[in-house]
């Protein structure tokens, strides 16, 4: 226990100081802890879990090593104008997105490194959302008037350290999409006051994935968009929202960060740093020039440069690469962090709507018996292809009570599953943070939109904190509607609810969800690389598809732009991209199921 506490004091110390510079990620991760100690933990508690995780074998059974494999996150630009003409065009943000795409795909060009030449791939690509909430076309670029509402912001802008503008929570009120659907961008004029036309000073600063979903997004001043002479903003910022860290920890553009090496049972530069072992220790070199070569010595560590200062994440004139390190963590924190985004359907172009979860009148009351920083109810539910990390009751959501997943279904799979009967028994693992609670789970196998006794499939089970709890259940024979969307209500409180599925709580939550229950265990339950195949990939236009299931392909240029789409059935089909010229391709690929993946295509 003395090593675990050491350990999460390490981390902490990465937000120890900071100073205003061109990022403001540090001093706004220090500010949220110190506001809202369950975000504290929740980080911590990430980190301590990724020390311990065999990454490379992670990444394996994730198929993040697969040379195939991106992982594409809707993202809504927020464009917060300081009058009716917008802040920049609709062009220059698809631009401005599309160039941070070949900053992780390493196809920007000019000094930045290609993969060829030992650049480093992430497989992450923004993709504007498609699909507005409420299940319409969208371009996924919004514009907001906010001297509108706020006559200040013309001038003083959105305060990072200043009072006299506008804040960050005031302009997510105007302006908001769901965190677990979408990666909010804010596009803003300025901060603290400085003048509008001043390109210096903090250009932006973006959140942890651990963050609560209130504060999980990135804000960026609006020069940023069109800088020819900075393109990484954008880059840097989203990779902060992945799980990285600057490289230069507590230093500054003239000191060396405080490097403390502890005895423990890690690699040392697990726990210190930037977390990542392959990025040593470094001033932030901002402003300086030339930049030293890896043959000069590193004053900041032994172990030379090792290219650190090119990379991205440090505040340097000539920014080429990532670092494998870097990409390894960045994929595994965001994965066990904030995986639903990756199942978001908010960048899919919006065909059929899916089939829906019927209404329920079974609503427990808008407010618990008691409010505050309770932190109860449920945090972690796990059944079927379903992984929800959330939020416990809190100040911070209003203790909100209840949680209906189920209107999400045209907006992400994350919330839906299937179950097969042949498939007897299932598990539901559930999880509660701070406090012990004791939790009851039903699925609506009748579909009537009420909760019986005889649908319970966890019955006031007591949970400790901070622990996986998991429970076996088995589908009746006979009862079920099969082959249609079905609510699972999961209930985390102080009271025993087995009874009352829509009675009063005492601190806790409800959160329901959409299962489907089939007779036979469907040809894909789950989305996996190994049921879907294009080959040759590279190709000179001509592909081969194999599918157990039938699926549709949609194909989308560098840019975004959708040039194809394709039905096919299950079997072997051919996919012709031969009209198209030479260069990198997405395919999206849809099930039957509405689970989507997407893959690189390259064509020669």
């Amino acid at each position: 226990m003395k090593n675990k506490l050491f350990i999460l004091i390490t981390f902490l110390q990465v937000f120890g100081m900071f100073a205003q510079e061109k990022c403001g990620f540090e001093s706004q991760q220090s500010k949220l802890f110190a506001n809202d100690p369950a975000a504290k933990k929740a980080y911590m508690d990430a980190e301590y879990k990724l020390l311990f995780t065999d990454v490379q074998q992670f990444l394996e059974r994730n198929g993040a090593n697969s040379a195939t494999t991106v992982y594409e996150i809707p993202i809504v630009v927020h464009l917060m104008n300081d009058g009716t003409t917008p802040l920049r065009t609709n062009a220059e943000i698809i631009a401005w997105v599309d160039n941070c795409n070949k900053f992780y795909d390493t196809t920007f060009g000019g000094d930045w490194l290609t993969a060829a030449q030992g650049g480093t791939v992430i497989p992450f690509r923004l993709v504007l959302a498609k699909r507005s909430p409420s299940c319409t076309v969208t371009n996924g670029i919004i514009q907001r008037n906010v001297t509108a509402v706020y006559p200040q912001y013309a001038t003083k802008g959105c305060n990072s350290d200043n009072t006299d503008g506008v804040s960050p929570d005031q302009i997510r009120t105007l302006s908001r999409w769901d965190p677990q659907v979408y990666y909010n961008a804010y596009i803003v004029n300025t901060f603290d006051s400085v003048p509008v036309s001043t390109t210096g000073g903090l250009q932006g600063y973006a959140s942890f994935p651990t963050n609560p979903d209130n504060s999980y997004d990135t804000f960026m001043k609006a020069w940023v968009v069109i800088d020819s002479n900075d393109q990484t903003t954008l880059p840097h910022e989203f990779a902060h929202s992945m799980g990285l860290n600057h490289p230069f920890k507590n230093g500054s553009a003239t000191a060396c960060p405080t490097v403390t090496t502890p005895t423990l049972p890690v690699q040392p530069c697990n726990v210190d740093n930037d977390l990542v072992c392959d990025t040593p220790s470094t001033k932030s070199l901002l402003g300086v020039s030339p930049l030293p070569t890896n043959s000069e010595t590193n004053p900041c560590d032994t172990a030379g440069w090792n290219n650190v200062q090119f990379n991205v994440m440090n505040y340097t004139i000539t920014n080429k690469l990532f670092s494998a390190g870097q990409k390894n963590r960045a994929e595994t924190f965001f994965l066990q962090n904030r995986e639903n985004l990756t199942k978001s359907l908010g960048g899919t172009t919006l065909t059929v709507t899916p089939a829906s979860v019927g209404a329920t009148t079974c609503i427990p009351p808008s407010t618990p018996t008691n409010t505050g920083n309770l932190q109860s109810g449920p945090t972690k539910v796990i059944i079927g292809n379903i992984k929800n990390v959330s939020a416990a009751s809190n100040t911070s959501n209003a203790n909100q009570v209840y949680y209906d997943y189920t209107t999400k279904s045209c907006l992400t799979n994350a919330f839906k599953t299937n179950l097969a009967v042949s498939a007897n028994p299932h598990t539901i693992t559930l999880r509660c943070n701070l406090n012990p609670n004791k939790f009851s789970a039903w699925i609506d196998y009748n579909n009537n939109g009420t909760f019986e006794a005889t649908e319970l499939i966890v019955t006031n089970q007591n949970i400790s904190p901070d622990v996986d709890a998991p429970f076996t259940f088995s589908i009746p024979a006979s009862g079920v509607t099969l082959n249609t969307p079905l609510r699972l209500r999961v209930i985390g409180d102080d009271n025993d609810m087995s009874s009352i599925p829509c009675g009063q709580l005492v601190d806790g939550q409800v959160e329901d969800y959409e299962v489907t229950i089939t007779a036979n265990a469907l040809s894909i339950a789950s989305f996996d690389v190994d049921a879907f195949k294009i080959f040759p990939n590279p190709s000179n236009g001509i592909y081969t598809i194999t599918a157990d299931a039938n699926t549709t392909v949609e194909i989308f240029d560098i840019v975004g732009k959708s040039i194809l789409v394709q039905k096919n059935t299950m079997g072997q089909t051919t996919l012709n991209l031969s009209q198209y010229t030479a260069g990198m391709y997405m395919a999206k690929i849809t099930n039957q199921n509405n689970e989507t993946k997407t893959v690189k295509l390259i064509k020669q």
